[in-house]
C-alpha cells in the first residue's frame, strides 16, 4: 500500500483556521524569569531595609577611613548607578527570553497541529485503501474534508467511463450553487493540468461550471499520469478569509489532501478493472461462469429466507456452428456480441445475464415465479427472431434460440439442482425442433 502523503515540516505550513496562538504567559520559561526578578528585588529591599535598620552607613564610613579620598555618599550613589544598569540588563535579557518561549511555544503548537492532520491524513488514506466501492470512498473523503477544511465547502467530480464528462460524486457544506456535471473542457484546472486558484471573482477568469462569487479552488487528481477526479473548493457561505490566513499553506494542505486523494482513487478503480476482468466474458461483456456459480449461491439462500421463487433461463443459440463454418469465426463472434447486447438490454435491473460457455447463456430472474419466467422467454425468443446482424455489409440471420425454464422451488432445493432442471429442458428444446422455449418437467 503506498505511503500516505503527510505535511512538511518546515515553519509556516498549513494549520487549522480556528487554531490559536498559544499564551505566552503561560510558558515556564517566562514564569521562572518573573520568579528570579521577584527573588532578586525581595533581597535588594531587604538589604536597604537592613542597612537603614542596623545604621550600616556608618559601619561603611568606618572601614573606608583610610581611603578619605571617597565619600560614603558618592559610593552609596556608583553603587545604586551599578546596580540600576544590572537590572536594565536583566530586564532585557528576560525579555529575550521571554520573546524565545513565545516563539518556542509557537513551534511546539504548530508541530502539534500537524501531527493531528497528519493523522486524519493518515487514518483516512487507510479507510480508503479498504473501500471497495467509489460510494463508500466518496463517504469517507466528504467526512475528512468537513474536519481538514472546517470553513469551506466542496464537491467532488470524477470522470465517467467514457472520459467526455465528469459527475459529482460528494459534496459538503455549501457546495449547492455548482453543477453537478460537466465536461473536462468547462475547467480550467483541467484544462492546464493543474490547480486553479481564483481569489478575486470579480478581477479573474471564472470556470464554465462554477456559479458563484466566492473564491475558489480547483484542482485535478492525478495519478500514474491519469486524471481520474477534480476537487472544488471554496470558503462557506458568510465566511470570509481574514488578511491573516496564509494562502500557501492552504494550498500546501489542498495538495497533500488530493495527492493521497488520487492515490487511492486509483487502486480503488484498479482493483474494480481486475475485478470486472474476473467476472465478465471478454467478448460479450456478460458475466461470466464464475460470477454465475457465485450469484446461485447467493440467490437461493435469499430465495430460501424470503420464501419466495426465482427461476433460471438457459438459452443456445441455434445452428451457431453453421455461422462458423460458413461465414468464419469473426462472424461468429459478431452473432455472440449481438446477442450480449441484446440480452442486456432486455434484462431488469435485478436480473444476472451471463454467458454460460460457447453459445450457451444463462439469465438468473431473482423473485420471478415459473410463469413469468415462461413468459420472459417467449419474448426474447420473438425479440431475437428480429434481429439482424450486419457483418462486413452482410447481414447475417435469421436467429433464433433454444430455451430451457426452470425455478426454485419447483424444480429443486438448490442452485445447482435448478440449473440442471434448465439444462435438461434446454436440451429437449433442441430435440424438439428448436426456436422454442420448454418448461422442465
Amino acid at each position: 500500500m503506498p505511503v500516505p502523503q503527510t505535511l512538511p515540516a518546515a515553519g509556516g505550513k498549513p494549520t487549522p483556521a480556528n487554531a490559536k496562538p498559544s499564551d505566552p504567559s503561560a510558558d515556564p520559561f517566562s514564569r521562572q524569569m518573573r520568579s528570579e526578578i521577584t527573588r532578586l528585588s525581595i533581597i535588594a529591599l531587604v538589604i536597604f531595609v537592613a542597612g537603614i535598620i542596623l545604621d550600616a552607613g556608618n559601619w561603611l564610613d568606618l572601614a573606608l577611613k583610610q581611603y578619605q579620598a571617597y565619600h560614603i555618599d558618592d559610593i552609596v550613589v556608583a553603587v545604586f548607578y551599578v546596580s540600576f544598569v544590572l537590572m536594565i540588563f536583566l530586564i532585557r535579557g528576560w525579555r529575550e527570553v521571554r520573546k524565545e518561549a513565545a516563539a518556542r511555544a509557537v513551534m511546539v503548537k504548530q508541530i502539534e497541529q500537524r501531527s493531528v492532520l497528519n493523522a486524519q491524513l493518515s487514518q483516512m488514506t487507510s479507510l480508503l485503501h479498504a473501500c471497495f466501492e467509489l460510494g463508500e470512498a466518496s463517504t469517507i473523503i466528504s467526512h475528512f474534508a468537513r474536519q481538514l477544511f472546517p470553513d469551506y465547502a466542496g464537491a467532488l467530480y470524477v470522470f465517467r467511463s467514457s472520459r467526455n464528462l465528469l459527475e459529482v460524486t460528494t459534496m459538503w457544506g455549501d457546495e449547492e450553487d455548482n453543477e453537478p456535471m460537466f465536461g473536462p473542457q468547462q475547467c480550467w484546472a483541467l484544462r492546464q493540468g493543474q490547480m486553479y486558484a481564483v481569489l478575486d471573482s470579480q478581477n479573474s477568469i471564472l470556470c464554465p461550471h462554477v456559479h458563484h462569487a466566492r473564491p475558489y479552488s480547483c484542482l485535478p487528481l492525478m495519478a500514474h499520469g491519469e486524471v481520474l477526479a477534480l476537487l472544488h473548493v471554496s470558503p462557506n457561505s458568510g465566511i470570509t478569509i481574514s488578511d491573516g490566513t496564509d494562502p500557501e499553506a492552504h494550498y500546501a494542505l489542498l495538495r497533500v489532501f488530493t495527492e493521497n486523494i488520487a492515490l487511492a482513487l486509483s487502486n480503488l478503480k484498479l482493483r474494480d478493472s481486475l475485478r470486472q476482468q474476473s467476472i465478465r466474458d471478454p467478448l460479450t461483456g456478460l458475466f461470466n461462469r464464475r460470477y454465475l456459480e457465485e450469484s446461485l449461491t447467493i440467490e437461493i439462500e435469499r430465495a430460501k429466507r424470503a420464501n419466495g421463487p426465482f427461476s433460471i433461463i438457459m438459452l443456445d443459440l441455434d445452428h451457431f456452428k453453421r455461422f462458423n463454418d460458413t461465414h468464419g469465426h469473426e462472424a461468429g463472434d459478431a452473432v455472440l456480441q449481438a446477442l450480449g447486447s441484446f440480452l442486456q438490454k432486455h434484462v431488469r435491473g435485478g436480473d444476472i445475464a451471463c454467458r454460460y460457455g460457447g453459445e450457451e447463456f444463462t439469465l438468473i430472474l431473482p423473485g420471478a415465479s415459473l410463469e413469468i419466467a415462461q413468459q420472459r422467454a417467449e419474448q426474447l425468443c420473438e425479440g431475437i427472431r428480429a434481429l439482424s446482424v450486419d457483418f462486413k455489409n452482410q447481414v447475417l440471420g435469421p436467429l433464433t434460440l433454444s430455451v430451457g425454464i426452470a425455478s426454485f422451488p419447483n424444480h429443486g432445493e438448490s442452485g445447482e439442482t435448478v440449473l440442471q432442471a434448465a439444462d435438461r429442458a434446454l436440451y429437449q428444446a433442441k430435440s424438439e425442433g428448436r426456436d422454442k422455449a420448454v418448461v422442465a418437467v
